[in-house]
């Protein structure tokens, strides 16, 4: 096997590339004594921990993005493109993701990790907080009786009851994070990861208008950028509203969206474009904040292509954030040992059905 070294020559704190910790507010009591109450049933139980391979660097469980089709009457035409130019005035920008990664099953449910990163990109230097990560053991019965009501109501007003589903509890941690992140930026970009879609159960927009106006008393504008996105025009997605021309570029196409759709349930509280940053760079659904102007949003385009490092069309600090937020396999392995020892489960592992029947063709492309 190759090893490859570098050696570094420069004191450690002049690597700029080299993010650095920074101090920002601890995760809410409520929702710590919400993750203590839901894993103080396994005193004694069994856990079987799933199982992680160690040449795997990042385990991640991720939901795939909201399924929205816009109408095949409608066309792309009349589309226009802007062109973005990148604005080497320096604007701060502050980048947040979380992840949820599934560390085993119990005789009763399973038990999951989440973590939520916050980056934070300054002249001279990167700076980062984790929160995290919490464990949280989501029972399969419905019956949560063995929490009361008014004790398990937290975070929010939300009980254990209404987080069961497991992406709920997740946005409920980033949302949290990005609340921290508006307050504290000011005359700046807060990249969240994602859409500006909201009205759903698992997705409220009270919160996502509480953030977008927090940013906006701070002068600062809100951009999410989806790393996937199934949204489609006429059964097209639409990344493919665009040929991959080299000089970085926008549309917006907000008119169809907004044309198609309703403003209830589903509420798109920014504009959507399809943008690319870099000439090398991917096309990505982008969302600004529908409150900014079009002049607002084209410009803050423009500075965080003109200030972040952009890497094939994604902006580093929400790489970054990507990157720290990830479980690794170790990291799972840590966590398992952790619920063992902490709580007096016993690991019991079961065999796998699907390698047991069909061995090397034994997989799935669903995460186990």
């Amino acid at each position: 096997m190759l090893h490859r070294t570098q050696e570094t020559t420069e004191p450690l704190q002049q690597i700029k590339s080299i993010p650095e910790v920074i101090g920002l507010p601890s995760i809410p009591d409520s929702l710590v004594e919400l993750s203590t109450r839901s894993m103080q049933s396994l005193q004694g139980s069994k856990f079987n921990p799933r199982p992680v391979s160690l040449v795997e660097m990042g385990v991640d469980d991720a939901d795939s993005e909201e399924r929205l089709e816009i109408g095949g009457s409608i066309t792309s035409s009349g589309l226009k493109r802007y062109p973005i130019n990148p604005n080497k005035e320096f604007v701060p920008v502050v980048a947040c993701d979380a992840s949820s990664v599934k560390i085993g099953e119990t005789e009763n449910g399973m038990i999951f990790a989440i973590r939520a990163v916050g980056v934070w990109r300054q002249q001279s230097k990167i700076l980062y907080t984790r929160w995290g990560p919490l464990l949280f053991h989501v029972p399969n019965s419905e019956d949560v009786s063995q929490y009361r009501e008014d004790e398990s109501r937290a975070f929010g007003g939300l009980s254990l009851k209404t987080l069961r589903v497991l992406t709920r509890l997740r946005n409920h941690v980033e949302r949290w994070v990005q609340e921290v992140l508006s307050e504290s930026l000011k005359d700046g970009i807060l990249l969240i990861d994602g859409s500006l879609t909201a009205g759903t159960p698992d997705n409220p927009a009270a919160r996502v208008n509480k953030i977008l106006a927090t940013a906006r008393q701070n002068n600062s504008i809100v951009i999410g950028i989806s790393k996937a996105t199934q949204l489609t025009v006429g059964g097209r997605n639409i990344l493919g509203l665009t040929n991959d021309k080299d000089t970085p570029h926008q549309i917006d196409i907000s008119s169809l969206v907004e044309s198609e759709y309703p403003p209830y349930p589903v509420r798109f509280l920014g504009r959507v474009y399809v943008a690319k940053l870099s000439s090398d760079g991917f096309l990505f659904r982008t969302d600004i904040d529908r409150e900014s102007s079009q002049e607002e949003a084209q410009q803050a385009l423009e500075r965080l292509a003109g200030t972040d490092v952009i890497f094939h069309g994604y902006p580093e600090t929400l790489r970054i954030a990507h990157i720290f937020s990830t479980f690794t396999a170790n990291e799972i392995l840590a966590v398992q040992r952790f619920v063992a020892s902490n709580h007096h489960i016993t690991l019991q592992s079961r065999p796998s059905l699907r390698r047991s029947l069909f061995g090397p063709f034994g997989t799935s492309r669903y995460v186990a």
